[in-house]
């Protein structure tokens, strides 16, 4: 099983989870598994080997972008490929601390972050050289 700490709607039938394993998984109404899945989708911690917790998701209702934050340094934005078989990286924001929410706007072009010192959930780390705060990214469209 998956450590499912975060799900979004893709459209009707088709929704994305991500968790403190690591994992982006795409799943469809009509399987019990993921349609497509990448592990450690934000990359390892070099001091313990665990793989970053996700935590934050977001999704661009009814296409096919996603994006997902951690503690790493950066915002990843993802594209889910043709018939949901696939999760493809896009494009790395950088993005120091924390990040705890996301969400993206609904023409795509802007991504809202709310980055902290600290995880939403608990006091494990602690990065006291970031501020908390809301930071406003803007990307450009993916063809």
């Amino acid at each position: 099983g998956y450590s499912v700490d975060a799900v979004k709607l893709l459209n009707e039938e088709h929704w994305v989870t991500a968790g403190e394993d690591g994992h982006l998984a795409v799943w469809g109404a009509v399987r019990k598994k993921p349609l497509a899945l990448v592990e450690c989708c934000h990359g390892r911690d070099p001091v313990n080997k665990e793989p970053y917790w996700i935590s934050a998701l977001a999704t661009l209702h009814n296409t096919d972008m996603v994006a997902t934050g951690s503690r790493d340094g950066y915002i990843r934005v993802w594209a889910v490929g043709q018939a949901f078989k696939s999760i493809n990286l896009v494009n790395k924001l950088e993005m120091p601390g924390f990040v705890n929410t996301l969400s993206i706007c609904s023409d795509g072009r802007l991504i809202v972050a709310g980055v902290g010192q600290e995880h939403r959930l608990g006091r494990w780390w602690v990065d006291k050289t970031v501020k908390n705060r809301i930071h406003l990214h803007k990307i450009s469209a993916i063809d």
